[in-house]
């Protein structure tokens, strides 16, 4: 088998607008596993909320959560590795957005903590199996009182907003942070020196699985690096425009079980 890792994002990849992976995509996973392939979830959600989605898929051993700052195991949630963002840093940024009056979240190991309740976080709630850890406070007066050195941050806002913020962020902070997005409402803040293609290099390492061997499938400017790192980038064809610029390969889209196709017409062919 030519490719013996797949690493694929999660939301709007391998699964559906309703955040589900479709039995097309789990039969075709367990075949590709069942010949000898690693299938690996890579995703920006929490561990906790991208456990239960590879449980269903039947996969174990590694699950990369957090835009690769953690990668851990499936069956015990243990961390292997946690990648945080410094204290002195995610305070500055945390005290730019309170000026500013931007809503955000902050992850701290397997919790998202978030200043109230609003809106915001009554929906992304939806995508988490977690309750949140409502700080009562200002996020960075939370970090500042607690020492906190968060694995996130995330901004939750109006997809028109969202290129404005990652442009901002990136121009200010340099390669402080990995400023980027996984959705259309949200802005993903992690370690500059953090992303998805690194921990997925990590891992075939450990397993002796050459980059030439590796499928990396995506949709989302998060997914950019591993797809760009993989032997065979793919894009899904509802990828966003500038993450589709970096696809060797766009199969169909996630609506019509895009995964399933890669590993049934090129995973499983060579």
């Amino acid at each position: 088998m030519k490719y013996k890792m797949i690493a694929c994002d999660f939301d709007d990849t391998l699964s559906d607008s309703l955040s589900f992976a479709s039995e097309k995509n789990r039969e075709a996973i367990a075949k590709y596993v069942a010949c000898g392939g690693k299938f690996v979830l890579s995703t920006g959600r929490m561990i906790s909320a991208i456990i239960p989605h590879a449980k269903y898929l039947g996969l174990h051993g590694e699950v990369i959560g957090y835009q690769g700052a953690v990668t851990a195991d499936i069956d015990t949630g243990k961390f292997y590795n946690e990648e945080t963002i410094p204290y002195e840093s995610a305070l500055k940024v945390a005290k730019k957005l309170d000026a500013e009056g931007v809503y955000y979240q902050i992850y701290v190991h397997d919790d998202y903590v978030i200043p109230a309740e609003t809106p915001y976080a009554e929906e992304y709630a939806k995508y988490t199996f977690a309750p949140p850890v409502i700080a009562g406070m200002p996020l960075s007066e939370y970090i500042e009182k607690n020492g906190i050195s968060p694995v996130k941050m995330l901004i939750i806002t109006p997809p028109e907003k969202v290129d404005g913020y990652i442009e901002e962020l990136s121009a200010e902070y340099g390669d402080e942070f990995l400023v980027n997005t996984s959705k259309k409402f949200v802005v993903e803040i992690i370690r500059g020196d953090v992303n998805k293609a690194k921990a997925v290099a990590a891992l075939a390492a450990k397993y002796g699985i050459a980059r030439e061997e590796i499928i990396a499938i995506g949709d989302s400017l998060n997914d950019v690096p591993m797809v760009e790192y993989a032997g065979l980038g793919v894009m899904v064809a509802n990828a966003s425009k500038k993450a589709l610029e970096a696809a060797d390969y766009v199969c169909p889209s996630c609506e019509e079980d895009g995964v399933a196709y890669v590993i049934e017409n090129i995973a499983l062919k060579d």
